[in-house]
């Protein structure tokens, strides 16, 4: 779900300030921006908002201005510097020129400065990265229900116009057997007038074809999938995500066999309906945790 939450922690380490920006995914995906002083708490970092949040793409940036002093020791890396210099020089004496080596010829260097991290009370600053991560991550998921209130209601009344179809498919289904049996016979009557002998045989082909065509048993399984849905819709719970994706994709396949199992043209326009709401809702789906 698109979200976004930001957070600022002065403590005597200095100000932290960490903001995180979701977007929608299947999957969890966290990628984070920390400065160098604190790379080393990287995965305590993802680990803080794995346990909030289970779905979704977060980029999550964090920067830090310290008030006393840096938690890096820099030094410069003099061999590196030398061989540089006296590389530029021969260039020079080579070319014939007379420019002289300057010290911006080390800025896009890498490796020309060394840093080191030094920070004095490790587990202090964890703790008040923390504080900075969970204070953020409070405002990330409050974006996120205030979403999610509006993304519920709008799931909840397309589920409710799933029932409409799938009750006049039912109220087609103990017709359908006999609808067939009259048309077969008025074919018979047509291609052999006053001859159509063998009725058992016939019923026999109607039976076969009940047996191919009962739809009964889809669409109390698409039901129960509904009233499933519709609890999990309700319950204020995390993590139902996946499980209502699951669900989508069960009530997909009942509408499926139900429209190659029928062959009455209401149920097929039914068929079509309940499709294109499937379809919304499952695009919505990919909101929810």
């Amino acid at each position: 779900m698109t979200a976004f939450g930001r957070a600022c922690v002065s403590s005597s380490f200095g100000r932290f300030i960490a903001e995180i920006q979701s977007v929608n995914r299947k999957h969890l995906e966290i990628n984070t921006f920390l400065p160098k002083e604190l790379l080393r708490f990287d995965s305590d970092v993802k680990n803080w908002i794995a346990s909030k949040v289970s779905r979704g793409s977060l980029n999550v940036k964090i920067s830090a201005c310290f008030e006393t002093e840096s938690p890096l020791i820099v030094t410069p890396n003099l061999a590196l510097a030398r061989q540089i210099k006296l590389a530029w020089d021969a260039i020079a004496k080579d070319l014939n020129l007379e420019s002289e080596f300057e010290l911006n010829m080390l800025v896009r260097e890498p490796g020309i400065l060394l840093y080191d991290e030094d920070i004095a009370d490790e587990e202090k600053c964890r703790e008040i990265l923390k504080q900075t991560i969970e204070e953020a991550l409070e405002a990330l998921v409050a974006m996120k229900a205030r979403e999610g209130a509006i993304l519920q209601a709008d799931i909840f009344q397309r589920l409710q116009s799933l029932y409409g179809p799938i009750d006049r498919i039912a109220l087609k289904t103990p017709g359908a057997t006999e609808k067939y049996r009259q048309k077969l016979m008025a074919r018979l009557e047509e291609i052999l007038p006053g001859h159509i002998e063998n009725e058992e045989r016939i019923l026999k082909e109607i039976g076969l074809y009940a047996e191919k065509i009962d739809i009964s048993e889809e669409v109390d399984r698409f039901n129960s999938h509904l009233i499933q849905f519709e609890e999990l819709l309700n319950k204020e719970s995390s993590g139902i995500g996946k499980t209502l994706d699951f669900l989508v994709q069960e009530l997909n396949r009942e509408a499926n066999t139900i429209g190659s199992k029928a062959s009455d043209i209401e149920v097929t326009r039914a068929v079509i309906e309940i499709k294109s709401e499937l379809e919304k809702i499952r695009e919505q789906l990919q909101n929810i945790e």
